[in-house]
């Protein structure tokens, strides 16, 4: 899931030239918090493995998929789940992969 901040939300809903009312009824979810993510998977603006609003993409795509963020074996699930789709991951598992001789034949 992606978070997004009001500026973000602000930032987007005026570059598609939405409201914000019309942008967080088609795109966002809130929480109980007030915490806002984007309310699919994958993102709306995800076409054919490649953003659509690319220089208007929130932060937490920017670092997408945080292989430098601290506790990266706590994000396991979600980043397999993105493994079909975002050819980084793909990449950096398919060369670990290679370097630790992975044979997926000891598994079946």
């Amino acid at each position: 899931m992606v978070n997004i901040d009001e500026a973000e939300a602000n930032h987007l809903s005026a570059h598609l030239g939405q409201n914000r009312a019309e942008f967080d009824a088609k795109y966002v979810s809130k929480g109980e918090s007030g915490r806002m993510v984007i309310n699919a998977i994958p993102c709306h603006f995800l076409v054919e493995n490649s953003c659509s609003v690319y220089s208007h993409r929130f932060a937490g795509c920017k670092e997408f998929p945080a292989f430098h963020v601290p506790d990266f074996n706590k994000r396991l699930f979600t980043t397999f789940m993105h493994y079909d789709r975002c050819p980084i991951i793909f990449n950096v598992i398919e060369t670990l992969k290679k370097d630790i001789s992975f044979d997926y034949k000891n598994f079946q």
